[in-house]
């Protein structure tokens, strides 16, 4: 199984609700989780880096990718190998589209696309849309609210949400801005921050599993 975390604009939070799915999906499967680090900032990979010194057991391994590697992933052979695993192969890919990108967008399962109700991560999100369509994938897009502001009311909000409908599953639930989602690290999720994310990933995981 592959699953994807992607979006046109970087700054929407897409690698920190990247190590948190990794993290949550880990409490509960006994399937091994590979996570693929395609973003050149390697965010994910930095972090699962960082936390080394950290006491307790790593939940997955994080690695980057080789040219050669970068290569073998333009196989769709490859590929397929990987959506037929009995494992499940997490991708983080970049905040900008190129070419390289397309064959992981195209044989993912599942695409994950947080974004929030700015001016400019809404025209993102819809440039990301429109490549997708270009790319005749096949795979769902599960776009999720993430960094919502409890208090604030978003004039664009309906407006928005009956565009994104249109192009995939817009999942109910939301993640907020928490504190605690920025001390995230890749070897446990703390009971507070599995509070914070507990109801988009249930419906998240809920929509994967069952569908």
């Amino acid at each position: 199984m592959i699953i994807t975390f992607g979006t046109q604009k970087g700054g929407v939070g897409k690698t920190t609700l990247a190590i948190a799915f990794a993290n949550y999906i880990s409490l509960f499967t006994d399937k091994k989780i590979n996570v693929i680090d395609y973003d050149f900032q390697k965010s994910f990979h930095q972090k699962w880096k960082d936390d080394e010194g950290i006491s307790g057991d790593y939940l997955y391994k994080v690695v980057l990718l080789s040219e050669e590697d970068e290569k073998d992933l333009q196989n769709p052979q490859t590929m397929q190998s990987l959506k037929e695993s009995e494992e499940i192969f997490l991708f983080d890919i970049a905040g900008n589209i190129e070419k390289k990108y397309s064959s992981v967008l195209m044989h993912s399962d599942y695409i994950i696309v947080p974004f929030s109700y700015s001016d400019v991560t809404i025209n993102s999100t819809m440039v990301f849309i429109n490549l997708c369509k270009l790319l005749k994938l096949t795979s769902g897009l599960y776009f999720v609210r993430n960094q919502i502001d409890k208090s604030a009311r978003y004039i664009n909000q309906p407006e928005m949400d009956i565009e994104l409908s249109k192009h995939g599953t817009l999942l109910q639930n939301s993640v907020y801005k928490r504190n605690c989602l920025q001390t995230i690290t890749t070897k446990k999720l703390s009971g507070e921050q599995k509070l914070a994310v507990k109801n988009v990933f249930d419906e998240l995981i809920y929509n994967i599993w069952e569908s």
